[in-house]
């Protein structure tokens, strides 16, 4: 039986993504901004993705870094927050309490479950967004999202997710599966 697809034009469908806040420094200043267009690029960077009318770009650009932080579902309000109003209007230091790691101008989120310390390496540019690509030099995790043996567990970290086009936040799921497990014993039909 075949079925019925439609097609929706250049819909980019690889949502949802998890939430950031992602932590700048002008001015001996913290600024915040929230940012769900993320990616990996390979297994040492990620990807950020920032429209270049954002405050922030300035001093990522400044300081050659910016914090990671992701969100859990308590501090949507303040997340949100800081996503709608802008640090050239209004000085949004104070939305979340917060510390310093090693790097200057990445001020890292004291709630956040997972905080990442990163340096730009890179930045490619569209018409309208700075991709920065990221180098992480620290993670700081909390200790009760670590398992036994330290590695991060998502499913304690309960990181939001952004949703597009409706412009959803979504809460992570349970883990369904292990990776590289699944797929044993599995056989292609019609061969």
């Amino acid at each position: 039986m075949e079925t019925m697809k439609r097609n929706l034009g250049p819909v980019i469908g690889l949502y949802p993504t998890p939430v950031t806040v992602v932590g700048t420094e002008s001015g001996g200043r913290a600024n915040w901004m929230v940012i769900a267009h993320i990616g990996l690029i390979g297994r040492d960077s990620i990807m950020l993705s920032v429209r270049k009318t954002h405050y922030s770009n300035e001093a990522i650009m400044e300081n050659k870094a910016a914090s990671v932080n992701l969100i859990r579902s308590d501090m949507i309000k303040a997340a949100d927050y800081a996503g709608m109003v802008s640090g050239k209007d209004e000085d949004k230091s104070d939305i979340f309490e917060y510390y310093h790691g090693t790097l200057k101008g990445a001020p890292l989120i004291n709630n956040s479950p997972l905080s990442m310390e990163c340096e730009v390496i890179d930045i490619y540019d569209t018409d309208t967004h700075s991709n920065y690509v990221l180098r992480v030099v620290n993670t700081y995790a909390d200790e009760d999202v670590l398992d036994e043996a330290g590695n991060i567990d998502y499913e304690k970290v309960a990181p939001v997710l952004f949703e597009m086009p409706q412009g959803t936040y979504m809460s992570s799921g349970r883990s369904i599966g292990k990776c590289w497990d699944e797929g044993k014993g599995y056989e292609i039909k019609n061969r």
